[in-house]
């Protein structure tokens, strides 16, 4: 049981680095500006949820989350100003081939969005992920297993 959390904590720490740090522009305070990211918990689900495991022929849904142009999760009274602009996502199997999943708006109270992953049948067992054309982008690993 420690290994998992300790593996979850460093997870959940990479995640923060990759995304990166920002300030709040009148106050100076840092933020941990957690988003835009993409896992599979819904909007009211447990950030650094471990990755699901998706069998050849289901389907995954996935969600993105904090899609917004400016940092506010400083306790301060920052407005969001709005939904970052429609991005696309890419589906990346073990093989490495990859699916066009489409555009997406962000909106809603976490200016989110939801995206139903469909793993071939034929899928070869492995890592795989989902990530947006952001740069950096924000990415979804999971795992291809057999039944």
């Amino acid at each position: 049981m420690r290994d998992m959390r300790v593996a979850r904590l460093g997870a959940s720490v990479a995640v923060l680095a990759i995304l990166g740090a920002c300030a709040n522009s009148t106050s100076g305070e840092a933020a941990s500006c957690i988003g835009p990211y993409i896992d599979d918990q819904g909007p009211n689900g447990t950030y650094g949820s471990p990755a699901a495991t998706v069998s050849p022929g289901d389907a995954l849904t996935l969600y993105g989350h904090w899609y917004a142009n400016a940092c506010n999760d400083t306790n301060h009274a920052t407005a969001v100003v709005g939904p970052l602009p429609t991005v696309r996502l890419m589906l990346r199997l073990p093989d490495g081939s990859t699916r066009d999943l489409g555009p997406r708006t962000p909106a809603g109270n976490d200016l989110g969005f939801s995206v139903t992953v469909h793993v071939p049948a034929s899928a070869k067992t492995g890592p795989a992920s989902v990530s947006d054309d952001r740069t950096p982008p924000a990415i979804h690993h999971f795992t291809v297993q057999p039944k």
